[in-house]
């Protein structure tokens, strides 16, 4: 069975090799001159819109990551917590926070057109195959994909809500770590590629 975050590794390849052109561009001594700026510039567009899918994940997932499994206290702690994401899941499309991909296509677009001077062509062509994968997937990305995850993750919600509401807290526990432990090392992997987007939009526009 593919891993469940399976469907951010077009992002994160992506967001990878833009970090690495933008640690170029950082110390490019013409990095002043207004076509490479313009670059930098889409760069930063481009890893903000990587950011917004990887933080909508964050924002779900974590909650239920910090419940303890304190036997005593998770029904009270997981009812919080559920309630939340009931209020998200069925009054928000997470239009706002997911990677856009008609924007993806036009900032790949004016890099195409710029040829930028920094940075292999090895590192240029592998972002062009990352940005064309992700410009040309919003079925595959959002709706064969994304949108799987959150019926799963919601699934698994109301699962540990049932055992929470007849009492066998063990169950919910159990439940609720076997969820978590299926996300496996990729969602660490995501949440360190999430600081680290961070840290370089930082950077990235304090150069500009």
């Amino acid at each position: 069975m593919p891993n469940p975050m399976d469907f951010l590794n077009p992002i994160n390849s992506a967001a990878q090799t833009t970090k690495s052109l933008v640690d170029i561009w950082a110390n490019f001594k013409d990095r002043r001159d207004r076509e490479n700026t313009s670059v930098a510039a889409d760069l930063t567009a481009l890893l903000e819109e990587l950011r917004r899918t990887h933080s909508t994940i964050v924002k779900l997932v974590s909650p239920l990551r910090r419940i303890s499994d304190n036997h005593q206290t998770f029904s009270n702690d997981f009812t919080a917590v559920y309630n939340d994401f009931r209020d998200v899941c069925d009054a928000y499309d997470f239009g706002e926070e997911r990677t856009h991909c008609h924007k993806i296509w036009q900032i790949r677009s004016r890099l195409q057109k710029r040829k930028p001077h920094f940075g292999s062509d090895n590192q240029w062509l592998q972002l062009d195959g990352d940005l064309e994968a992700l410009s040309n997937a919003d079925i595959d990305l959002i709706d064969e994909q994304y949108k799987p995850f959150m019926r799963s993750f919601d699934a698994v919600m109301m699962a540990i809500k049932q055992s929470v509401d007849a009492g066998d807290i063990q169950e919910a526990i159990k439940a609720k770590n076997d969820f978590l432990n299926s996300l496996g090392a990729a969602y660490e992997q995501n949440k360190l590629m999430l600081e680290q987007m961070t840290d370089t939009v930082g950077r990235l526009t304090a150069g500009l």
